[in-house]
């Protein structure tokens, strides 16, 4: 994910649904577990995720094979 935007965003979605699912978990009687679950599964998945993605960008970067940037001029 390149822009800041795009994770908070993805942050965002993330911690809605994490929080949705566990909601879901707590506040239903019936059909709690057919809610509850996949949206916690899908928010945890989705913050996992992004932060995977910093993870190996920043590895990437401190490597120096950083496909975002330009390479150095030399003139």
């Amino acid at each position: 994910m390149s822009s800041t935007t795009g994770l908070i965003l993805s942050y965002a979605l993330g911690i809605i649904f994490a929080i949705g699912g566990l909601a879901f978990l707590i506040l239903l009687d019936e059909r709690r577990l057919l809610f509850g679950v996949p949206y916690l599964i899908m928010g945890i998945l989705l913050i996992g995720g992004v932060r995977a993605s910093q993870r190996r960008k920043r590895t990437r970067h401190v490597e120096g094979g950083d496909a975002d940037e330009p390479p150095p001029r030399t003139h």
